[in-house]
């Protein structure tokens, strides 16, 4: 038995659609077709030559034209209003389905618009509150038509900071002393100029420090007298040396892969504590007592090699840099964890560190990556970054080095001879040159009174502040220098090297 798709119904003169094979009742299709043109199933072009008749078995004879005032006139009338109804419903539902097919792909359009909005007003206002930070961090003003506010919707800011309030307290109150007296800094009285520097040559030199196996000296730091020095080694001991006497005062051992960093935190009325990080995952603090120098605490939490440390300038605390995509502050007196800042989640590129260095103001922390770009860490804020800057694609960035007026960032790559420096009131790049390809990068680093910049590696160069000519260049080495400090007021560098071996340049008596 056939049914009508229009009707639902047995079909009294039942004919087929040659476009799309479907059974209708007669009437009813060549009315349909009559008004749209369409097979109403497929929605194909359709006309009455394309109906086929269905000579179906046991043939009935049609029924005798009924009377209008008969019992079947009134039957053919209702079934034409029927057949109406029927064609009638048939638009209804195609129209209804068109509607929901275009409400459901509207919200949702609107739903993905919302999404979008929400993210980029989210990434603004990131944007803003990272800007806000520098500009507060570096001194800079913006103009007040900067200032003034737009009117759109703010989102909620962080409701919990990534520092106890005591913590955020003291960093906020050194910042504040730092930042303020920015402007006011000068080169210490007698500071040494850029043409005592270029008359610089080495004075004197010790060799045959830490062991010979494996051999070099891989890290470096020098007390503000310039006469005590910390060096690390790949021979896994940290040793303490006296210029002055050339004597080593201590061999510090306990660490158990090679050191990567050391550094001296001094602080009025405390001994002097030296610090070292090691490719073992461990921070260690050495100090003295009674001439002896041993270890007072060690500094762990970390699943990578520590590839930085940075002082914080109120010298209470002490910022770390992992391979593992983490940083940690930690408190130097109580040897506890303070906060740890992971990866982002949402930003690409890499959070391994293969660098590290804090901002002379105490409130910036960047980080070198091995992907080539500097996260910059507002340290206050633990889900959110002040800054990145792109420095060295797809080369890991090894060295990073904040000027101490604030202003510029050096960076550095071992896989790449060249040198970049950003101005963080702009985060961009402000210049940047191209070493001898021969050449090897080991560190970066401003000097204290930010007229210099050396570059060490496989030699040392001076370069003047702000018009970046090179100064100096010392190759008098025998192995690749790893650091080199300005001391005794910009009268003395102080270079180590793979050879084992620290030198002293400087002005010949």
């Amino acid at each position: 038995m056939f049914f009508c798709a229009i009707s639902g119904s047995p079909p009294t003169a039942p004919v087929v659609s040659k476009t799309s094979g479907t059974v209708y009742e007669k009437a009813l299709i060549e009315r349909y077709i009559e008004e749209n043109g369409t097979d109403p199933i497929s929605g194909e072009p359709l006309t009455k030559e394309d109906l086929i008749d269905v000579k179906a078995k046991p043939s009935t004879l049609p029924p005798r034209p009924a009377n209008q005032t008969s019992i079947p006139a009134l039957l053919t009338a209702l079934q034409s209003e029927y057949d109406s109804i029927m064609l009638e419903s048939l638009e209804i539902k195609k129209a209804f389905q068109n509607s929901r097919q275009e409400l459901a792909n509207a919200l949702y359009r609107e739903d993905a618009a919302t999404r979008v909005i929400a993210r980029l007003m989210k990434e603004r206002d990131e944007a803003r509150q990272a800007l806000s930070s520098i500009q507060s961090t570096i001194g800079f003003q913006p103009t007040a038509a900067a200032e003034a506010p737009a009117e759109d919707v703010e989102m909620a800011p962080e409701t919990q900071g990534a520092l106890p309030e005591e913590v955020e307290a003291k960093v906020m109150e050194t910042n504040q002393a730092l930042s303020s007296g920015r402007k006011k800094r000068k080169p210490a009285p007698g500071y040494s100029k850029a043409d005592q520097v270029k008359g610089f040559t080495q004075t004197s030199h010790v060799p045959s420090l830490h062991a010979t196996k494996p051999a070099g000296i891989t890290a470096l730091d020098v007390a503000k007298d310039g006469n005590l020095v910390v060096t690390g080694g790949a021979d896994k001991a940290v040793q303490i040396f006296d210029l002055e006497a050339s004597k080593v005062l201590g061999t510090l051992k306990g660490h158990t892969k090679a050191i990567t960093h050391v550094a001296f935190r001094e602080k009025d009325g405390e001994n002097k504590l030296a610090i070292s990080a090691s490719a073992d995952k461990t921070v260690k603090i050495w100090g003295e007592e009674g001439g002896k120098w041993s270890n007072k605490g060690s500094l762990g939490g970390h699943k990578g090699e520590i590839n930085g440390l940075a002082l914080h300038p109120s010298n209470d605390y002490l910022a770390v840099g992992s391979s593992d995509s983490t940083w940690s502050l930690y408190d130097i007196n109580t040897h506890e964890e303070i906060s740890k800042y992971e990866a982002i989640k949402g930003i690409e590129g890499s959070f391994a560190y293969t660098s590290f260095a804090g901002h002379p103001d105490g409130v910036l922390f960047g980080g070198g990556t091995k992907d080539g770009n500097v996260r910059v860490w507002d340290v206050r804020q633990r889900n959110s970054l002040a800054a990145t800057l792109e420095s060295h694609p797809s080369k890991a960035l090894t060295t990073l080095s904040f000027s101490e007026n604030g202003y510029y960032l050096a960076t550095g790559s071992s896989s790449e001879p060249s040198v970049k420096i950003f101005d963080l009131r702009k985060l961009d790049i402000l210049s940047s040159w191209d070493l001898p390809s021969e050449n090897a990068v080991s560190e970066v680093r401003f000097d204290p009174s930010a007229q210099f910049l050396s570059v060490s590696g496989t030699d040392l160069r001076v370069y003047a502040n702000k018009t970046w000519d090179e100064l100096l260049k010392f190759d008098d080495n025998a192995g690749v220098l790893t650091g080199a400090r300005f001391v005794k007021n910009g009268g003395e560098i102080v270079l180590s090297g793979l050879d084992r071996t620290l030198r002293v340049l400087g002005t010949q008596a």
